[in-house]
């Protein structure tokens, strides 16, 4: 008989839209799909992580929703209010310059490489409850960055869970690299939102993916240079991501792609609209699944024939 056929989450980042992970997760359990092992990057990882640790989907909800009521959250929603996905890029540029201005104003010698300190998120990440190693993992997990030393995708799998977690959500000159032995580690999401060939290398026999990236607003006035460099830079970030996840065996994408990183108010929207796109592709998963654990059994039959058992 063939072995169970191990199937695989890839979950992507994308701010609060990564939410969606959670209604996706909500889904596959409903229709009876057994989740073996997972890869996330930066909120794909953060949820990943949590499942893994935890596989208990509803007290993860609970947990993100109590750490979205936070006023530190609503504040960076407030800030962020009426920017579109697209615009994203520009508005944390814009806060760079910002922030850089009024250091060099007061203290030259005070101007720092990053907005936020480790200090300045530590609660985040405490209230997510993976400060652990990752052999306590009830799950098989890994999450992806990138060494800014080196440009490689690094593939973390021991260690610190909530280190690797950090390190794969944290964007360059918005939160400090990780330093990792000589690596100097950044949001994975970089060069690919989607971990994709992070779940193959686990053994995975089925990767579903899911992609919650921003959409490329096409309509947008392109009023100066800034404007220009950000849309070729949304439209390259798109393409890269849609080439990656085509590796995987299902894609899911949930209609969330409209909705800015930092609207956290629409947080249950992510997650219903997770969970309604899986339900949508119940019977291509289940299909695929199924097919899958067919060759494999054939494969391992004829394996066995050819020693003469």
């Amino acid at each position: 008989m063939a072995k169970k056929i191990k199937v695989a989450l890839a979950l992507g980042g994308g701010g609060v839209r990564g939410l969606a992970h959670i209604g996706v997760i909500k889904a596959l359990l409903d229709v009876g799909v057994d989740i073996d092992m997972i890869a996330g990057t930066s909120m794909g990882a953060m949820i990943g992580a949590q499942y893994a640790l935890n596989p208990n989907i509803h007290d993860i909800e609970r947990r993100m929703m109590s750490m979205l009521d936070r006023k530190e959250v609503k504040a960076i929603e407030q800030l962020i209010s009426g920017y579109s996905p697209s615009d994203e890029k520009k508005l944390i540029i814009n806060s760079l310059f910002s922030f850089v201005k009024q250091m060099v104003l007061v203290n030259v010698r005070a101007i720092k490489r990053w907005v936020f300190s480790g200090k300045d998120i530590a609660w985040l990440f405490d209230h997510l409850d993976i400060d652990t190693d990752f052999k306590k993992v009830k799950i098989p997990f890994c999450c992806t960055s990138v060494d800014l030393r080196t440009g490689e995708e690094v593939i973390i799998s021991k260690g610190s869970v909530k280190e690797a977690v950090l390190a794969s959500a944290s964007l360059p000159g918005v939160f400090p690299p990780v330093k990792s032995g000589k690596r100097l580690l950044v949001d994975g999401g970089i060069i690919g939102s989607v971990p994709v060939e992070a779940a193959r290398a686990m053994g995975a026999d089925v990767i579903i993916a899911v992609g919650v990236e921003a959409q490329v607003d096409y309509n947008k006035k392109l009023g100066n240079g800034l404007d220009i460099m950000f849309q070729g830079d949304a439209i390259r970030a798109w393409h890269l991501s849609d080439i990656r996840i085509k590796g995987a065996d299902v894609i899911i994408y949930p209609e969330v792609g409209d909705i800015s990183w930092a609207t956290f108010s629409k947080a249950n929207d992510c997650m219903k609209a997770g969970e309604e796109a899986t339900k949508k592709m119940k019977d291509q998963i289940l299909e695929i699944i199924e097919k899958k654990r067919k060759k494999k059994f054939w494969r391992e039959f004829l394996g066995l024939s050819k020693k003469g058992i």
